[in-house]
């Protein structure tokens, strides 16, 4: 089989811009090797962290710190506290062993964050359903996401605890599982106007499939490319 090795990209500062701009969305977490929850991180349209939380545990497997970063303000609570090492995360699963639910509390045991997993049979989600607490354990926004067969996102809505949507979001992908388009739609209620943001890529592939070429599209008009160099080498010569 052959192996890949990126040996060049053209343009540092290409790079540096794509990096900066590569859309993300969605929760993503670490673990260490003993299955402690290490981070978890949300992000929210082209690159915008919602949150972030990391744990530290010591040899034993207590809780040492946590920290919670976003909407720029920082939190940071020093243990030992009369909390057992999991008490800030718990999740559940079901028999199929898929995670249905992840709970996220405070040190002083109110919920901050919680997230519910729909299935359509086990192994294949279609859909999350997030919740944001306020600091009295009232729900703030309510998030739906849909997911594909791939369990990329493909449609993402917001709404208040009155069910007034304030955000929209679309995905389409190309036969590769790249990028191609998201649509974010954002509203206000107050002023009762929307902005609409598109953001497209377009790419080039080789004969492996691989994309050499990029091109970043905002609102139609084109902001950057990306070009990078890829050799395929044989390990077994």
């Amino acid at each position: 089989m052959k192996r890949i090795t990126f040996l060049a990209i053209l343009s540092l500062l290409a790079c540096s811009v794509f990096a900066q701009r590569q859309p993300r969305w969605g929760t993503y977490n670490l673990y260490s090797k003993v299955k402690h929850i290490t981070s978890v991180t949300k992000y929210e349209g082209a690159s915008d962290m919602n949150y972030q939380e990391t744990f530290d545990f010591d040899t034993s497997g207590k809780q040492t710190t946590y920290t919670r970063k976003g909407f720029g303000k920082e939190q940071h609570i020093s243990y030992p506290l009369p909390l057992e090492a999991d008490s800030l995360v718990r999740t559940n699963f079901d028999k199929d062993k898929d995670i249905v639910e992840r709970l996220c509390f405070t040190p002083n045991r109110t919920l901050a964050h919680s997230t519910h997993y729909v299935y359509s049979a086990p192994h294949k989600l279609i859909m999350t359903i997030d919740y944001e607490y306020s600091e009295d354990g009232v729900i703030v926004v309510r998030t739906l996401t849909e997911y594909n067969e791939e369990r990329n996102p493909v449609s993402i809505h917001k709404y208040t605890p009155d069910e007034v949507l304030l955000l929209e979001e679309h995905y389409s992908y190309d036969k590769y599982d790249n990028l191609v388009k998201k649509i974010q739609i954002f509203y206000d209620e107050i002023a009762n106007t929307q902005t609409k943001i598109v953001e497209q890529r377009k790419y080039k592939y080789d004969r492996y499939s691989n994309w050499y070429s990029q091109q970043y599209i905002l609102n139609g008009t084109k902001r950057y490319s990306i070009t990078r160099t890829l050799e395929y080498y044989n390990p077994a010569k």
